[in-house]
């Protein structure tokens, strides 16, 4: 969850990347095994047994044991907050199809400084961290599902998506990288860069229409999912016409082949950085 302006905002976040089958070929890493698949195969019955843990450090992370993710509490924006904001490292648990999903959630309590209203505080997220570095033509699929609740008790700005960075192997700090976001949900002002240009493209996908928003992130970069981005890749943000309300489920692969078929890159483009947040 990116977040920007809250207070004692509570969200509890379930998270389901499942298998992405895909063709054999060389990969490099993101929680590394040697299949280059987004997510290795992992037994139905989890085995990790790693305490609850809570993350209060503005860059603080914990790799999950025996499964293909990290659970971080990435606050780039933390000289800009007053206040603080925690991520909370559950459990892991599986699913009626056997699949493990990640129980987790991020407690934050910060003022709201009007002159530090639209400069991004952090992003408590999941990220992958094992076979990476995979083009988006060796994927076949990239099943994924996203449950959510929030509950606030003052003013909320912030938005649910996955974030994805794509460019050359293992380069996501590359002038040439692409950050693709897919919002499901958002509140309190929350706008993707480029809204003020207006959408470039609707798409159809997931059951809904989705606008297309584009513009070039030119921040001083930030730290996802244990990556530093950088400060001036090419960002493209899909927003629903409908948004989405605790629940996401979909093919993520289709939304590389949509922004692939508009051209906005290519079909050997490297997956570098996958996370939900």
């Amino acid at each position: 969850m990116a977040i920007y302006a809250r207070a004692r905002t509570t969200v509890a976040l379930v998270v389901l990347i499942a298998s992405a089958a895909a063709k054999p070929c060389p990969q490099l890493q993101k929680q590394g095994t040697t299949s280059p698949q987004i997510q290795p195969k992992v037994a139905s019955t989890t085995t990790n047994t790693q305490p609850s843990t809570n993350l209060c450090g503005n860059d603080q992370r914990i790799i999950l044991d025996g499964t293909p993710w990290l659970v971080a509490n990435s606050m780039y924006g933390a000289g800009s907050m007053v206040g603080t904001s925690c991520t909370y490292y559950d459990h892991i648990e599986n699913s009626a199809g056997g699949n493990p999903r990640v129980i987790w959630s991020s407690t934050t309590s910060i003022q709201d400084i009007p002159s530090t209203d639209n400069i991004c505080k952090g992003y408590a997220n999941v990220g992958l961290i094992q076979n990476l570095g995979t083009t988006v033509s060796s994927i076949s699929s990239i099943p994924a599902k996203y449950d959510w609740t929030r509950t606030s008790t003052t003013a909320f700005k912030g938005n649910v998506c996955f974030d994805f960075i794509l460019g050359p192997k293992g380069d996501s700090t590359s002038p040439s990288a692409q950050e693709l976001m897919l919002w499901l949900e958002w509140e309190g002002g929350q706008l993707p860069i480029g809204w003020d240009a207006g959408s470039v493209a609707t798409i159809n996908l997931f059951g809904t229409s989705w606008k297309l928003y584009e513009g070039v992130n030119t921040g001083n970069g930030m730290t996802v999912g244990g990556t530093v981005l950088t400060p001036r890749d090419e960002q493209h943000s899909m927003l629903p016409d409908t948004q989405f309300s605790g629940t996401f489920a979909g093919d993520l692969k289709d939304w590389f082949e949509a922004l692939v078929k508009l051209g906005r890159f290519t079909d050997g483009a490297y997956v570098n950085v996958g996370n939900a947040g």
